[in-house]
């Protein structure tokens, strides 16, 4: 592999401290032994250092090559510029700059006696005092999706005392002005990669935080930068009535100018989670992605402060004004039409006088969402939420017949190019009701129909994840081996195992990653594996992930007047 050009990497290791005095080795080599243009690899204070001599004079620098520590006296040698033999990285052996590659290498100071005598000492740098450079460094890694520069200053970050969410908050810093339509896939998901850190120890933390931070950089590289409006001066428009107007009506600026007013104005997060709440609820955005964006917006600001609130927000927005009002489209009719019928704000009165923990199915929600009538949903969702269910209930149910729909797909599915449906349509259904109760749970008692109707939203999109089906065969679920006895113990190592790279394309990692957190919380709310189940069969199934031959099936089909079966 041949490395791209990066000049101007600067040497993050080198320090201008003094060296610390008892790593001083006296003497290591001999001048009349090291002949010019020659290489030599020795141990000082038992680390592995390559000593060089060239016409500018003798140099010391650490022997294993930054990229993947490979030994650089086994490369060549050409003037002060020392090529590593096993993937063409360049260094300047007077200062370890990089000049092909995507690091420098960390040098050492040498002194030659009149004797002729070579010492080196040690540059052992306090690991603290190279944060700033190491953060400048993993930036220039995200900004160019180096993953191993990403992967090797995560670590040392980590090593040097940096907090994970003021590493992925770095990342999300970068790809937050330039996610295309706000936020996406790569900021959600890594919003969960830095809530499952905790699920590892020591240097093993970096595993999500590089998958988090690598989806980010590979997502926003090369796109431009979307600069936010000026903060509203109309004081008026300022709260969530104009806020949801805005967004209403596709006023992108407006909206985001309203939102960073509230910021500014002191609004913390229980009032603009509210604005968000009530703005998502109003259509089935883009496959329940306004509601799941937004959990996810939020949690991040939780972990990484609120003090970002401006950015985040501001660039939440856009996902919600463009999102895909699927509630006006053709296939959602009879739901919509069947829904329009209902009060929903007395409804949701309705539900929380009569709630109930003890509330089960009897089998008739559970059977309109994976039945193939279109209406039957909302009809059974009234009844449960009357009989006891309340939105937990509902939400619950939901996730039930995802799961079940999850545990019985015919994944041969995924490779009929004909059908745009495959894995990543079913799992929605688990991420969306979750994102929901995350809302409701955040909820004040202000938006209680709002919550209700995005409630039944996730009732649709469980029973739309069963369009497949009806045009092929409804299998029997499938069972799986459980990865843990424990509930917990079992969401905790199927969130493991989606950062182990089973998967090729970002998207589907991104789905693995915020399917397998989704259902780990869902399963332990109600000491149930099904989720778990569910999410276990979706990351070991054959999955489609390129979606070059799928695209071209489907272009083909379009361009001959042939459409995608609704």
């Amino acid at each position: 592999m041949t490395a791209t050009p990066n000049a101007a990497t600067p040497n993050i290791t080198a320090t201008d401290a003094e060296p610390e005095a008892e790593a001083r080795q006296a003497p290591v080599a001999d001048l009349a032994d090291l002949a010019d243009g020659s290489m030599k690899m020795l141990k000082v204070d038992g680390h592995r250092v390559c000593l060089v001599r060239t016409s500018s004079g003798v140099h010391a620098l650490d022997h294993a090559c930054p990229h993947e520590g490979y030994g650089l006296t086994q490369g060549n040698l050409d003037g002060d510029v020392l090529t590593c033999a096993w993937h063409n990285w360049k260094f300047k052996v007077t200062d370890g700059t990089c000049v092909l590659g995507e690091e420098a290498v960390r040098v050492h100071d040498v002194d030659v006696d009149p004797n002729g005598e070579i010492r080196v000492t040690l540059n052992r740098p306090d690991p603290q005092s190279l944060r700033p450079q190491l953060m400048a460094s993993l930036r220039r890694g995200t900004e160019k999706h180096y993953v191993g520069q990403i992967a090797r200053d995560t670590v040392r970050l980590l090593k040097a005392g940096a907090e994970p969410a003021e590493i992925m908050w770095d990342a999300a810093e970068h790809g937050l002005p330039r996610a295309e339509y706000g936020w996406d896939h790569a900021l959600a998901s890594a919003t969960d990669c830095l809530a499952m850190v905790d699920l590892y120890d020591g240097d093993e933390r970096a595993l999500p935080l590089v998958q988090g931070v690598a989806g980010i950089a590979e997502t926003a590289r090369d796109r431009r930068v979307r600069e936010l409006p000026d903060p509203t001066n109309d004081a008026s428009v300022v709260h969530h009535e104009g806020f949801r107007a805005a967004v209403e009506r596709e006023d992108l600026d407006a909206a985001q100018a309203i939102v960073r007013a509230a910021v500014a104005r002191g609004d913390g997060p229980a009032d603009l989670v509210d604005w968000f709440s009530g703005a998502v609820s109003d259509h089935h955005l883009s496959y329940g992605h306004g509601a799941i964006y937004s959990q996810k917006a939020f949690e991040l600001l939780e972990m990484v402060g609120w003090e970002h609130a401006d950015a985040v927000l501001g660039h939440l927005t856009p996902a919600i004004v463009y999102g895909t009002r699927e509630d006006t489209l053709p296939y959602m009719k009879p739901f919509m039409r069947a829904l329009a019928e209902l009060d929903l704000d007395a409804l949701a009165a309705e539900a929380a006088n009569a709630a109930t923990p003890d509330w089960t199915d009897d089998g008739t929600l559970r059977s309109a969402l994976l039945g193939s009538d279109r209406t039957a949903p909302v009809a059974a969702a009234v009844r449960a939420v009357r009989d006891g269910a309340g939105i937990d209930g509902l939400l619950d149910a939901v996730v039930d017949a995802v799961s079940e729909r999850m545990l019985r797909y015919d994944f041969d599915g995924e490779f009929d190019f004909g059908d745009d449906f495959g894995w990543l349509d079913i799992t929605h259904g688990l991420t969306y009701p979750n994102a929901v109760r995350w809302l409701a749970a955040h909820d004040d008692g202000r938006r209680a129909g709002d919550l209700l109707r995005l409630a039944m939203f996730t009732a649709f999109q469980a029973h739309w994840t069963g369009r497949h089906e009806w045009h092929t065969s409804v299998g029997e679920p499938e069972q799986v081996e459980p990865l843990a006895a424990d509930v917990v113990a079992y969401g905790d190592e199927l969130q493991r195992r989606a950062h182990l790279d089973g998967t090729t394309a970002f998207i589907v990692h991104a789905h693995a990653v915020k399917t397998s957190r989704a259902a780990a919380l869902e399963a332990r709310r109600r000491d149930t594996t099904l989720p778990l189940d569910a999410t276990a069969r979706f990351l070991a199934s054959p999955k489609l992930e390129r979606f070059v031959a799928a695209n071209v099936v489907r272009s083909i089909d379009f361009l001959n007047g042939r459409t995608q079966r609704d």
